[in-house]
Protein backbone atom coordinates (compact mmCIF):
# COMPACT_ATOMS: atom_id res chain seq x y z
CA UNK A 1 0.00 0.00 0.00
CA UNK A 2 1.26 3.58 -0.58
CA UNK A 3 1.86 5.93 1.86
CA UNK A 4 0.11 9.66 1.31
CA UNK A 5 2.23 11.96 -0.14
CA UNK A 6 3.08 15.11 2.69
CA UNK A 7 1.48 18.28 2.39
CA UNK A 8 4.35 20.57 2.30
CA UNK A 9 5.16 18.72 -0.57
CA UNK A 10 4.54 20.50 -4.23
CA UNK A 11 1.93 19.35 -6.41
CA UNK A 12 2.39 18.02 -9.86
CA UNK A 13 0.63 19.63 -12.68
CA UNK A 14 -3.04 18.99 -12.39
CA UNK A 15 -4.22 15.40 -14.12
CA UNK A 16 -8.30 15.26 -14.34
CA UNK A 17 -10.71 18.19 -13.79
CA UNK A 18 -10.83 18.09 -10.18
CA UNK A 19 -7.23 19.06 -9.55
CA UNK A 20 -7.08 21.37 -13.10
CA UNK A 21 -10.05 23.01 -10.76
CA UNK A 22 -7.76 23.46 -8.02
CA UNK A 23 -5.09 24.32 -9.69
CA UNK A 24 -6.76 27.23 -12.24
CA UNK A 25 -8.60 28.63 -8.52
CA UNK A 26 -5.00 28.85 -6.65
CA UNK A 27 -3.87 30.46 -9.97
CA UNK A 28 -6.55 33.33 -10.25
CA UNK A 29 -6.19 33.89 -6.87
CA UNK A 30 -2.83 34.51 -7.10
CA UNK A 31 -3.00 36.89 -10.06
CA UNK A 32 -5.91 38.73 -8.45
CA UNK A 33 -3.21 38.93 -5.00
CA UNK A 34 -0.34 39.87 -7.19
CA UNK A 35 -2.80 42.77 -9.12
CA UNK A 36 -4.41 44.08 -6.23
CA UNK A 37 -3.70 43.41 -3.28
CA UNK A 38 0.31 42.99 -2.95
CA UNK A 39 0.29 43.92 0.66
CA UNK A 40 -2.43 41.16 0.72
CA UNK A 41 -0.01 38.88 -0.78
CA UNK A 42 3.35 39.65 1.17
CA UNK A 43 1.20 39.22 4.88
CA UNK A 44 0.57 35.56 3.33
CA UNK A 45 3.79 35.07 2.09
CA UNK A 46 5.26 36.21 5.38
CA UNK A 47 3.04 35.36 8.03
CA UNK A 48 3.41 31.34 8.29
CA UNK A 49 0.26 31.03 10.47
CA UNK A 50 -1.79 32.80 8.53
CA UNK A 51 -4.78 30.25 6.91
CA UNK A 52 -5.67 29.83 3.24
CA UNK A 53 -7.27 27.42 0.78
CA UNK A 54 -5.00 24.48 -0.32
CA UNK A 55 -5.05 26.17 -3.73
CA UNK A 56 -3.65 29.34 -3.16
CA UNK A 57 -0.63 27.88 -0.63
CA UNK A 58 -0.20 26.15 -3.77
CA UNK A 59 0.01 28.68 -6.15
CA UNK A 60 1.91 30.62 -3.70
CA UNK A 61 4.38 27.69 -3.38
CA UNK A 62 4.70 27.13 -6.96
CA UNK A 63 5.75 31.09 -7.48
CA UNK A 64 8.12 31.10 -4.99
CA UNK A 65 9.45 27.80 -6.50
CA UNK A 66 10.17 29.98 -9.98
CA UNK A 67 11.31 33.18 -8.06
CA UNK A 68 8.28 34.79 -9.46
CA UNK A 69 7.21 36.60 -6.01
CA UNK A 70 9.48 39.86 -5.54
CA UNK A 71 9.93 41.26 -1.74
CA UNK A 72 9.95 37.41 -1.02
CA UNK A 73 13.09 37.23 1.09
CA UNK A 74 13.92 33.42 2.45
CA UNK A 75 16.68 34.73 4.60
CA UNK A 76 13.92 37.38 6.48
CA UNK A 77 11.15 35.43 5.97
CA UNK A 78 12.21 31.71 6.61
CA UNK A 79 15.62 32.09 8.31
CA UNK A 80 14.09 32.80 11.63
CA UNK A 81 11.83 30.06 11.96
CA UNK A 82 13.95 27.64 10.77
CA UNK A 83 16.34 28.20 13.16
CA UNK A 84 13.96 27.88 15.73
CA UNK A 85 12.74 24.89 14.75
CA UNK A 86 16.32 23.65 15.23
CA UNK A 87 16.53 25.36 18.66
CA UNK A 88 18.77 27.91 17.87
CA UNK A 89 17.59 32.25 19.03
CA UNK A 90 17.89 33.80 15.96
CA UNK A 91 18.50 36.93 17.95
CA UNK A 92 21.03 35.78 19.65
CA UNK A 93 22.52 33.78 16.61
CA UNK A 94 22.48 37.07 14.31
CA UNK A 95 25.66 38.36 16.54
CA UNK A 96 27.54 35.61 15.24
CA UNK A 97 29.02 36.41 11.98
CA UNK A 98 28.61 33.08 10.30
CA UNK A 99 25.28 34.30 9.99
CA UNK A 100 25.67 36.14 7.01
CA UNK A 101 26.31 32.55 5.08
CA UNK A 102 24.01 30.98 6.61
CA UNK A 103 21.46 34.45 5.42
CA UNK A 104 23.52 33.85 2.01
CA UNK A 105 22.75 29.92 1.54
CA UNK A 106 19.12 30.89 2.28
CA UNK A 107 18.56 33.28 0.10
CA UNK A 108 20.00 31.52 -3.01
CA UNK A 109 18.15 27.76 -2.13
CA UNK A 110 16.24 26.18 -4.70
CA UNK A 111 14.29 24.32 -2.04
CA UNK A 112 12.39 27.75 -0.94
CA UNK A 113 9.02 26.52 -2.10
CA UNK A 114 9.46 23.22 0.18
CA UNK A 115 10.79 25.38 2.95
CA UNK A 116 7.68 27.77 3.15
CA UNK A 117 5.31 24.79 2.81
CA UNK A 118 6.85 22.70 5.46
CA UNK A 119 7.40 25.20 7.92
CA UNK A 120 3.66 26.34 7.17
CA UNK A 121 2.86 22.46 7.85
CA UNK A 122 5.02 22.86 11.63
CA UNK A 123 7.76 19.94 10.09
CA UNK A 124 10.21 18.31 12.42
CA UNK A 125 13.37 19.05 12.70
CA UNK A 126 14.20 15.72 11.61
CA UNK A 127 11.92 16.90 7.87
CA UNK A 128 13.83 20.04 7.69
CA UNK A 129 17.15 18.38 7.87
CA UNK A 130 15.99 16.13 4.67
CA UNK A 131 15.84 19.52 2.62
CA UNK A 132 17.37 22.25 4.52
CA UNK A 133 20.97 23.15 3.10
CA UNK A 134 21.54 25.12 6.59
CA UNK A 135 20.77 22.00 8.73
CA UNK A 136 24.21 20.75 9.50
CA UNK A 137 25.35 24.42 10.53
CA UNK A 138 22.53 24.83 12.50
CA UNK A 139 23.40 21.42 14.52
CA UNK A 140 27.10 22.69 14.49
CA UNK A 141 25.58 26.10 16.72
CA UNK A 142 23.62 23.17 19.50
CA UNK A 143 24.65 22.39 23.07
CA UNK A 144 25.77 18.79 22.34
CA UNK A 145 23.03 17.64 24.56
CA UNK A 146 20.38 19.28 21.52
CA UNK A 147 21.76 17.90 18.23
CA UNK A 148 19.51 15.17 17.08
Amino acid sequence: MSQPRPTHKLHPPPSDEKQLHDFLEGERALLELRCCEPKTLSVLIHDLAHPMSPSLEQAIARSLAARELEGCAPAETLLPVMMRRFGLDPAACSRDPAIHSLRTVCSACPRVAICWLALRHDASRQECREFCPNAKAFERWLPTSQGD
